[in-house]
């Protein structure tokens, strides 16, 4: 069993709520055009990556747990967290819950569903991100389909209410009509969630020089304050709690 990791990120106040320690996980299913993390990517190593067995791994978060207080803990997130190694995903969890961790799990959702299963038991709480509904527009600017994507949501949201959407907002992209459909699909897929709208952002640009790559598009823009704030206006419309940022 083992698993890539590019960063231990420690006092986050994103992702999850409170102050938490994130690990960023190699490799992911999808290649966003705007992705601020490129570096995870590809499941090869590349550059400096780390690894650990599951209970070193687990020892080395959990030396943050004096700063989680009652709502910090820890995030996973990458690349794809469970589109890594299960049996080394799942007995990492396991040993970070029987330590007292909140566990949250930030997620593109394309991975098989048994992925899902296999962490329910642990995870507290899954930060889904939901980059369109448009299945052309996705595999345009993502590369994969969203079929498994939309599907895992609908079934990930009765298993548990612990299912909080993260989309990015990318100007020029899904800012418009495509964004009236995806709170269409949320809609039927997760209604009522909360709902974290993410502005893009350009951060990322040095990773992507860093590692020799550059995206496919790049004639994204970040959406104003009076857009923004329409937007969130709308997801609140539709029943949603929605935050900008987060």
């Amino acid at each position: 069993m083992s698993v890539l990791i590019t960063n231990i990120q420690r006092y986050a106040i994103h992702n999850g709520g409170g102050i938490r320690t994130t690990v960023f996980f190699k490799g992911c299913p999808l290649a966003c055009s705007w992705c601020h993390n490129p570096e995870t990517q590809s499941f090869k190593a590349e550059g400096e990556v780390f690894n650990y067995t599951p209970r070193q791994l687990a020892k080395l978060v959990m030396r943050d747990q004096i700063f989680f207080g009652e709502q910090g803990g820890v995030t996973l997130s990458g690349g794809e967290p469970l589109a890594q190694d299960m049996g080394y995903m799942t007995e990492f969890l396991r040993i970070l819950k029987q330590s007292g961790a909140h566990i949250a799990c930030d997620t593109c959702g394309d991975v098989p569903w048994d992925n899902f299963a296999a962490v329910l038991p642990y995870v507290d709480l899954f930060l889904y991100d939901i980059k369109a509904a448009t299945e052309e527009l996705h595999v345009e600017y993502t590369g994969r389909s969203n079929v498994r994507i939309i599907d895992n949501l609908g079934k990930l949201a009765q298993h548990t209410a612990q299912v909080w959407l993260r989309i990015p907002v990318i100007g020029g992209y899904n800012d418009g009509e495509e964004m009236t459909a995806i709170i269409d699909l949320a809609k039927k897929a997760a209604p009522g969630r909360k709902i974290s709208l993410l502005p893009y952002h350009t951060m990322g640009k040095d990773k992507w020089d860093k590692i020799d790559k550059s995206p496919r598009h790049v004639d994204f823009y970040t959406p104003g304050t009076e857009a923004m704030a329409k937007i969130a206006m709308d997801w609140k419309r539709a029943g949603f709690e929605a935050e900008i940022g987060g």
